[in-house]
């Protein structure tokens, strides 16, 4: 049986190119999908859990090592997170950081497959606070409108139980392929309203839809599968 993150990464893989620094790009300079702001990020975070835990690199054994809590994140491993570590990055890397962070975090390998696969590419591309938000507004949308039995979740953003139990619902009434449908329609909407509010963003446009297009083609290509 095909693993199922390997089966999402596939297709999102595909649109994550190697590097590139375009001015209009917020993330910065990414490579394979990985930003430079994105790390910078994670770096950040990594830090201040360290700082909560009475930790400092000066005196950590773990400092510059691959137990580093920014072991993952420093991929040229010389002790900080800059632009060197775009450059340096490889398609197995961004693969490995991808599945932590999007994949393992909001919690894709609990949801039916349709929606793990329109999460994870989503949470890659936006960002998953907006990737969960899209599918709980869309799980909602087709569980109102589908099933007999049933009660909205909250459109927070955070994919917990209650996430994962009307994706269950959904999946239990063959409903998942048609509200991953509904998902990248929302995604869509998004990236019109988007390149429409931010017009330095309108050169991606194309592109993002694009990738939806194609992604509802891949997804129909799992269900033929599926069946």
């Amino acid at each position: 049986m095909p693993n199922p993150f390997e089966t999402a990464h596939a297709f999102t893989a595909q649109w994550e190119g190697g590097l590139t620094s375009h001015p209009a790009d917020p993330g910065g300079l990414t490579n394979y999908g990985v930003s430079l702001r994105w790390v910078q990020d994670l770096a950040q975070q990594a830090r201040q859990s360290c700082l909560h835990q009475h930790k400092n690199c000066e005196s950590c054994p773990q400092a510059r090592t691959l137990n580093c809590t920014c072991g993952d994140i420093d991929l040229d491993m010389d002790g900080d997170v800059d632009a060197d570590d775009i450059r340096a990055c490889t398609r197995e890397q961004a693969a490995i950081l991808f599945k932590k962070h999007f994949w393992d975090a909001q919690g894709c390998a609990a949801l039916p497959q349709p929606l793990a696969v329109a999460l994870y590419d989503g949470a890659v591309n936006m960002g998953p606070g907006r990737a969960v938000r899209q599918l709980q507004q869309g799980m909602n949308a087709v569980g109102e409108a589908q099933l007999d039995h049933y009660t909205s979740i909250a459109e927070d953003g955070v994919s917990g139980p209650r996430t994962a139990e009307l994706a269950e619902a959904l999946e239990a009434a063959n409903l998942h392929w048609f509200a991953a449908r509904k998902i990248l329609r929302l995604r869509d909407a998004f990236y019109r309203d988007l390149a429409a509010k931010r017009p330095s963003l309108k050169v991606f446009l194309e592109g993002w839809r694009n990738r939806v297009k194609a992604l509802s083609q891949y997804l129909a290509e799992l269900e033929r599968e599926a069946n």
